[in-house]
């Protein structure tokens, strides 16, 4: 008998391989619970201090806020940034160039969960409209 090899849709393996890791290394980065939360903040509001993150993210607290960030950081998709004022220096984050990539990716999943989430809703309740 003649054993059937699984064709995979890109012919060179290391190609293949290299892809299957960049995506499981950007799904651990972005799986944390908060992650997508804080840069989605960020985006909407475009720079946030320490303490504003705990109006627009309830129930994070302060040590998991502070590791986040640091990882966050570490790949370069936040900055930390100060200005300086007269009176005080306020140190702030915001987004970098590298994280605007993000977006579309962002973007395209959110879609896809909003029509997921229908799709789901209408085979569980199909009498009900909308």
């Amino acid at each position: 008998m003649m054993e059937k090899k699984i064709k995979p849709c890109i012919d060179n393996e290391q190609i293949l391989k290299q892809r299957f890791i960049a995506l499981r290394d950007t799904l651990d980065l972005l799986s944390g619970k908060w992650r997508f939360s804080i840069l989605l903040d960020l985006h909407y509001h475009e720079k946030l201090r320490f303490k504003d993150f705990f109006e627009v993210l309830k129930g994070i607290s302060p040590k998991v806020l502070s590791s986040e960030l640091s990882l966050l950081e570490a790949h370069r998709l936040i900055q930390k940034k100060i200005e300086y004022t007269p009176t005080q220096d306020i140190t702030y984050y915001a987004l970098t160039e590298h994280a605007q990539e993000i977006w579309t990716v962002l973007n395209t999943l959110i879609d896809f969960g909003l029509s997921n989430r229908q799709q789901v809703m209408k085979s569980l309740y199909p009498d009900k409209e909308g």
